[in-house]
């Protein structure tokens, strides 16, 4: 046999020696420093003399808890286990969301009168007038100007007495527009400092020029005047005649009201010897009215008449001469009431 044969089988066999070596386990001895005592819920362990050799640890006692280590049982369980499992989202029904503002209850038919048990509920209609506008006093268009048309249109908020509902205070804001002629019967009169739009033709030049010329004095007579206003007003009803609560009504209902209040809005009047004017002009009126209603659906029909006093201060046709305008009108009313 070769040496390199001898060789490779010391290196084999020193190999496998190494590796029974490792493989066997440590003596156990008893007491010894590098063993740890078996947990026992009463306290014993392994190595007490009270247990036999061989056999097996005695089962934990319900009696002394005190022996357990903090955070578990007198069985050794854990007290925490973990924490429970999440409960499952709870969604909102399907619809809108339970807001007072969107959600808040409703009358059985549409919406309902709106308000509290102390202020009382509240209502609000919308209409529209139209008739006639007779102008009366002696200014010098009351005296000239022809029976004219008043057309108007808007809406109020009616603020209803908690007791009854047979009475309500109200807010107005409509937009009207009035309109009249003088015909053929009209009065001359003077206006100072004229502005009059006119047309003038350069030398040498076929296209004319626009050039305002101011006139010192101009006698001039009215074709018609025309004004549009923004009304604001505020007043008081009664129903006389059934309620005027929409859940007790049943058939026709009369009440009766009174308003005044202001009104805003620009004026025009046409000449007949130059262009019109523009003006602002300003006024009040106050008004009585009747109406018959009736319970349609989720709402209130109305129509009625109404009668109103109209004053409009104006200088469109200059401060010496007093254009200041007064009416008697007598419209015809139509709406409806929620």
């Amino acid at each position: 046999m070769s040496v390199k044969h001898i060789g490779l089988s010391v290196l084999v066999g020193l190999l496998c020696g190494q590796g029974m070596v490792r493989a066997q386990a440590p003596p156990s001895v008893p007491g010894a420093a590098d063993v740890l005592p078996l947990y026992t819920p009463n306290g014993s362990d392994t190595g007490s003399s009270s247990t036999p050799s061989g056999s097996l640890p005695e089962a934990p006692l319900a009696s002394s808890p005190a022996a357990a280590p903090a955070g578990t049982t007198a069985g050794g369980v854990a007290v925490d286990e973990g924490s429970p499992p999440i409960p499952p989202p709870v969604l909102p029904p399907l619809g809108l969301p339970a807001s007072p503002w969107l959600v808040y209850p409703h009358s059985p038919c549409c919406c309902g009168p709106v308000g509290g048990c102390c202020s009382g509920p509240l209502g609000f209609e919308i209409f529209v007038r139209s008739g006639f506008a007779f102008p009366v006093g002696g200014n010098l268009l009351d005296r000239f100007l022809k029976t004219g048309w008043d057309i108007e249109g808007g809406g109020r908020l009616l603020f209803f007495n908690p007791q009854l509902v047979n009475k309500a205070w109200t807010i107005s804001l409509s937009v009207s527009n009035i309109f009249a002629r003088t015909g053929d019967d009209n009065q001359s009169f003077t206006l100072f400092r004229v502005p009059v739009k006119s047309a003038i033709q350069p030398p040498g030049s076929t296209t004319p020029l626009p050039v305002t010329i101011t006139i010192p004095q101009l006698t001039a007579s009215v074709s018609s005047l025309n004004m549009t206003f923004v009304n604001a007003g505020f007043g008081r009803e009664w129903w006389l005649l059934g309620s005027a609560d929409p859940g007790q009504q049943k058939g026709l209902n009369w009440r009766v009201g009174v308003d005044a209040g202001g009104r805003w809005g620009s004026a025009m009047v046409q000449f007949n010897e130059i262009t019109h004017h523009d003006d602002v002009v300003g006024g009040i009126y106050c008004a009585l009215h009747t109406d018959l209603e009736y319970p349609w659906r989720c709402g209130i029909l109305f129509g009625g008449i109404r009668y109103e006093y109209n004053y409009i201060w104006t200088a469109i046709i200059q401060d010496q001469n007093n254009g200041d305008y007064q009416s008697m009108n007598l419209l015809f009313q139509l709406g409806a009431r929620f």
